[in-house]
């Protein structure tokens, strides 16, 4: 929590409290340069691989870019066990175990994800089945995964991961965390446990080089809404707040020039930079809005992020305080002013945001995207029953669940 003081010219000023408790780990190897794909096998052997299984999708595969990285794999040393190329968009636990039972078949020791979000998460968790057996419910929520010491103890590794994203916004590369889709039931699970780092992540900005602008777009603002909701997150540890800040600084200077300049190395490097900074599980109402709109109605989670970041800003920053002192911090780093009255921080701040999405060609209303009226309460449902409204600043209830959700229609 901030706490105001006046200064010795009268001017106000803030200071941070000392937190009760924080938490904070980053133990992936990230490595990020020009030329890295090439050199893949040589790195992921330094983590224990041997016969990993190459994870993609088909549109990838299609790009040639999963055969450029098998051959680097296979210069450093390593065999190519097979290639998984059947994850959809919007993975699903069946997917994921159709994932780790093609591994055992090709006798992979390992895995390697190339792919965006769907991919990085399906690998992760993949490779939990892959190395626990059972399924993928059985492992959801958070610190579920298998403990020495009848359950108290660290917990049991899992086949060695490495990441090579091709989007720069899910920070799935560098994340304790993964989103997978169960059709039947239609929600998303959560899974988040210390074995889901990976190992490894290469940031090489030739993987993002064929992304489409809108795909781009969206999962740039999938990092920025990371960012921005881990700043103000009342579980956020500093050094999260520290490495979320530099994100939003990558991303202002950037963002706009991987989307409208894909040519432009150094935007699509900084933007990888940028998600793999920026992501944290300790997120907030943003999050707990649009996964029930991905679960539901199939919105790309980007996008869902994209439209209702705004209007979450302003829900939070209305409760004043350290609230909107941390939205004060956010507006100072993107160029905007600090100054006023809370909710007008708050509001000019969502504005930018509006502003920002619109000029990168996303969608701004959940109508657009195929939301209609009608479901929202099954979509307050999902979003109270979400993990990440307890980590909101502001605590909000079923009707501000759908005032949200219809401000955001």
């Amino acid at each position: 929590m901030a706490v105001s003081r006046a200064d010795a010219a009268g001017a106000s000023t803030r200071r941070l409290a000392f937190k009760e408790f924080a938490q904070y780990q980053a133990p992936t190897r990230v490595v990020s340069g020009q030329g890295l794909l090439d050199s893949a096998g040589c790195e992921f052997m330094k983590e224990g691989a041997k016969r990993p299984l190459l994870v993609t999708d088909q549109v990838i595969r299609g790009t040639g870019l999963v055969d450029r990285v098998g051959a680097g794999v296979q210069d450093g040393g390593l065999e190519v066990a097979g290639i998984f190329d059947e994850v959809p968009q919007d993975s699903s636990t069946v997917v994921v175990e159709r994932c780790a039972e093609a591994a055992r078949a090709a006798g992979a020791d390992s895995f390697l994800a190339i792919g965006g979000g769907s991919v990085m998460d399906t690998t992760k968790v993949a490779a939990t089945v892959f190395s626990h057996g059972g399924t993928v419910r059985d492992y959801e929520g958070a610190y579920t995964l298998p403990r020495a010491d009848d359950g108290m103890g660290p917990p049991l590794p899992i086949a060695p991961l490495a990441c090579i994203p091709t989007t720069a916004g899910t920070g799935s590369e560098v994340s304790i965390a993964a989103v997978i889709k169960d059709d039947a039931a239609k929600v998303k699970l959560e899974l988040a446990d210390l074995p889901l780092y990976p190992r490894l992540a290469i940031l090489d900005p030739d993987a993002t080089r064929t992304l489409p602008p809108a795909i781009a777009a969206s999962t740039g603002m999938d990092a920025m809404t990371h960012a921005v909701e881990c700043y103000v997150s009342n579980d956020s540890s500093p050094h999260e707040q520290a490495t979320a800040l530099h994100a939003l600084r990558l991303i202002r200077d950037n963002l706009e020039r991987a989307v409208h300049e894909p040519e432009d190395d150094d935007a699509r490097g900084n933007m990888l930079v940028a998600a793999s900074l920026a992501i944290t599980i300790n997120l907030g109402a943003t999050h707990s809005m649009s996964h029930p709109c991905g679960g539901q109605f199939g919105v790309p989670h980007g996008v869902a992020n994209a439209i209702n970041l705004p209007h979450v800003v302003r829900f939070n920053a209305a409760g004043g305080g350290a609230i909107a002192d941390g939205y004060r911090d956010v507006s100072e780093i993107l160029g905007l002013d600090p100054a006023g009255p809370d909710d007008e921080v708050g509001d000019r701040l969502a504005t930018h945001i509006e502003g920002l999405v619109g000029s990168l060609g996303l969608p701004t209303r959940l109508s657009l995207v195929g939301v209609p009226e009608d479901g929202i309460p099954g979509l307050v449902e999902g979003a109270m029953g979400d993990g990440c409204t307890l980590m909101n600043p502001r605590d909000p209830s079923e009707d501000d669940y759908a005032d949200l959700f219809r401000a955001a229609l």
